[in-house]
């Protein structure tokens, strides 16, 4: 079953679209739902720790760690599952987004 629309956002990653939803209220943290956007196949999730900020760069680190463990998002097939450690970095202070890719204001 495809992720719903409503509520979900889209990101491109390497000229692909891909929609994504964040499932904050399992107990092993926050589940990252990602699928194809268009002829979705096979569902990936990732798990990181609570206290993660889910920004695109983050939704953007899971996809391509996904693809590079063999998730094939355009095949069918039982959905995937990672886990993302060490993300939160409070010595450097950032959560979810380092320095460098924080927009200037």
């Amino acid at each position: 079953m495809a992720l719903a629309k409503k509520g979900t956002r889209l990101i491109k990653v390497n000229n692909v679209n891909y929609r994504w939803v964040v499932q904050p209220d399992d107990e092993p943290g926050m589940a990252i739902v990602v699928e194809c956007a268009e002829n979705p196949g096979q569902r990936m999730i990732t798990w990181v720790e609570h206290g993660n900020i889910i920004s695109p760069w983050l939704v953007r680190k899971a996809i391509l760690h996904a693809l590079d463990q063999g998730w094939h998002p355009q095949r069918k097939g039982q959905q995937i599952v990672f886990r993302l450690e060490g993300i939160i970095s409070r010595e450097n202070n950032w959560t979810g987004v380092p320095s460098e890719y924080e927009a200037n204001v």
